[in-house]
């Protein structure tokens, strides 16, 4: 991708695909949200504009401003970082303390997992995303290393249910109750049988948890509760992916761990998470360097997938399922979320230069 087409595409996120006016309290519009800040910890020509986009639009959602499920606490990253940077207003840090307050009063498991659904007790892999831009943004706002702590605690509760310790990989669901239901998005009676979880490691899920792990322990100290455990998991993890990587190509399938399955699918959306958190990864001095060539293959590939300004292939949004029902979800561009992945991919790498 030449120079002038990145910047188009930061240019359309800001001003066109989602205006600081626009901008909804939600994860997708969040991570887009995150790359930007990203972009401007390492950019300071880019800075005054990040800066006036992300205070316009969370001074404008702050009244609305909740953490009552994860998806919705995602958005907090933004009022985390106006205090960071001293740019918060007594209305920002009101709002900020409600996401807090709402995250606390969210159900958990027996086991301290914070629940994705309101009404149930479900661990998905999403949540650990998006609880750990929030909680990685309240530590660097305030210095408090509890926020990491407990970061590094919900990691482990989710991990406790839905990882794999043969591949590392994450199964994408578990709920407490095995009981079937039709909520109209997951497929019905995916958690009934004795695990209560699904059979699948889906490839955007993992993307998630693999950026979880490289963002929260480039934050923590080594010497910090957990932190030794954490990166054992995530080198476990980045040594499957790397495996599991479509060498041809350079980006990973939609089932990772089923590349010659019929009917599975280079998806764009995991392979920049995936390749995010191993540059990451190899520049905190966690992955052989080696890594860093995996990421960069999956970001040349990356290159030609921007239709438009906006980055295609995207497994459209997905609840949770068997083989059958991954393999069956649609192709999708123009997705806020999948940008910013490819913005966060591409930041790193420039960092890793």
């Amino acid at each position: 991708m030449k120079i002038s087409l990145l910047i188009s595409v930061i240019q359309i996120c800001l001003s066109q695909m989602v205006p600081a006016d626009e901008f909804v309290w939600n994860w997708r519009d969040a991570v887009l949200m995150k790359s930007f800040i990203d972009i401007a910890r390492c950019d300071a020509n880019r800075r005054p504009e990040v800066e006036e986009y992300v205070l316009s639009a969370m001074t404008r959602l702050a009244p609305k401003a909740h953490g009552r499920h994860p998806n919705g606490i995602a958005a907090g990253v933004g009022l985390a970082w106006l205090k960071e940077i001293g740019k918060n207003t007594p209305e920002i840090d009101a709002a900020l303390d409600r996401v807090l307050q709402h995250y606390r009063e969210i159900p958990r498991a027996a086991n301290g997992g914070c629940s994705h659904r309101p009404g149930r007790v479900e661990l998905w892999d999403d949540t650990v995303y998006m609880l750990d831009i929030f909680l990685i943004g309240c530590y660097r706002a305030t210095g408090d290393p509890a926020y990491l702590q407990d970061m590094a605690e919900q990691l482990i509760a989710h991990a406790e249910h839905l990882r794999d310790p043969k591949t590392g990989l994450w199964y994408h669901g578990w709920s407490e109750s095995p009981d079937s239901y039709d909520d109209k998005c997951c497929q019905n009676g995916w958690n009934a049988n004795p695990l209560h979880r699904n059979s699948e490691f889906w490839g955007r899920g993992n993307g998630w948890v693999a950026m979880a792990y490289a963002d929260l322990l480039e934050a923590m100290r080594p010497d910090a509760p957990d932190y030794t455990r954490l990166k054992k998991e995530y080198q476990k993890m980045a040594s499957s992916l790397r495996k599991m990587q479509d060498r041809r190509n350079g980006l990973w399938y939609q089932l990772p761990a089923r590349s010659e399955e019929k009917g599975n699918y280079l998806e764009t959306s995991c392979s920049a998470m995936f390749a995010y958190s191993l540059a990451k990864g190899a520049r905190i001095g966690l992955l052989p360097r080696k890594y860093l060539k995996c990421a960069d293959n999956a970001y040349s590939a990356l290159r030609g997938h921007f239709q438009r300004n906006t980055l295609d292939g995207v497994c459209e949004g997905s609840c949770i399922g068997d083989k059958n029902y991954y393999l069956s979800r649609k192709r999708v561009s123009g997705e806020t979320y999948a940008d910013g992945a490819f913005l966060m991919l591409d930041n790193e790498l420039k960092i890793n230069k």
